[in-house]
């Protein structure tokens, strides 16, 4: 992050997902990072990847009302980055176990991210060191 600049902060599907469904327990810890970007304190990213399952989840699992608006507000609040052919090819011979979880974080890592941010931090545990992976939590007191 180049000084004077907002931190770029990468959201899981996880986290992405607990915040437009307001899903408990999960909610209530997102919840600040999300009061954070609508101060302008930090800048959300999410893949282009991600929307495709955000919109599985919200329409065909969790089937949630007002799902479109929810959706809309939220994107609104992010930038959505892809990572494309060269990315996808990078996941796919990762040491990840989970190539989803993989192409989340080596887009991350393209867009210039700072922080990803997760639920599931066990599962990024092939993640490159210039890439903090966090939790919520761990994100918020950083």
């Amino acid at each position: 992050m180049l000084p004077g600049n907002l931190p770029d902060i990468f959201l899981d599907t996880d986290v992405s997902f607990d915040l437009i469904s307001k899903r408990d327990p999960f909610f209530a810890v997102s919840k600040p990072i999300l009061e954070l970007a609508a101060k302008g304190d930090i800048h959300l990213l999410i893949s282009e990847s991600s929307l495709a399952n955000l919109f599985y989840l919200t329409f065909d699992i969790y089937k949630l009302k007002n799902g479109k608006s929810l959706l809309v507000d939220f994107i609104s609040a992010c930038t959505v980055v892809s990572g494309g052919k060269l990315i996808g090819l990078q996941a796919l011979a990762s040491d990840f176990k989970d190539k989803e979880d993989a192409l989340q974080y080596y887009t991350a890592l393209s867009s210039g991210a700072d922080y990803f941010v997760t639920r599931n931090k066990n599962d990024f545990k092939s993640s490159k060191e210039h890439l903090p992976v966090l939790s919520p939590q761990e994100f918020l007191t950083t």
